[in-house]
């Protein structure tokens, strides 16, 4: 699965507690040199639900920082869904009929 597939089909309400938690997030490690640890712990619950066989240790330096990345784009693919329009298509009614020309 790519990033559109999984941010197409996670819910409206997810979505707003994952962004939420992005944002504190970044916020936090912008002022301090640490993350936000109620936000980490709701992005590795979710990752954990969505991926069970691929476990990540809170602990370890290189999971935290992939799991942030991961959360960040995930919110950078659900603003780019939100932002584009839906396409809709024409129906023609038909095949157009030419008339003959003639000479």
């Amino acid at each position: 699965m790519n990033f559109k597939e999984i941010a197409e089909n996670y819910s409206k309400t997810k979505r707003r507690m994952m962004t939420e938690a992005v944002i504190k997030n970044q916020k936090h490690t912008r002022n301090f040199t640490t993350y936000h640890s109620e936000s980490l712990n709701i992005m590795f619950a979710e990752w954990h639900l969505m991926f069970p066989a691929q476990k990540q240790d809170i602990n370890c330096t290189s999971c935290r920082k992939a799991i942030c990345k991961f959360w960040e784009t995930m919110v950078d693919e659900w603003i780019e869904i939100e932002s584009t329009p839906k396409k809709t298509t024409k129906k023609s009614n038909g095949s157009k009929k030419t008339k003959a020309k003639t000479k």
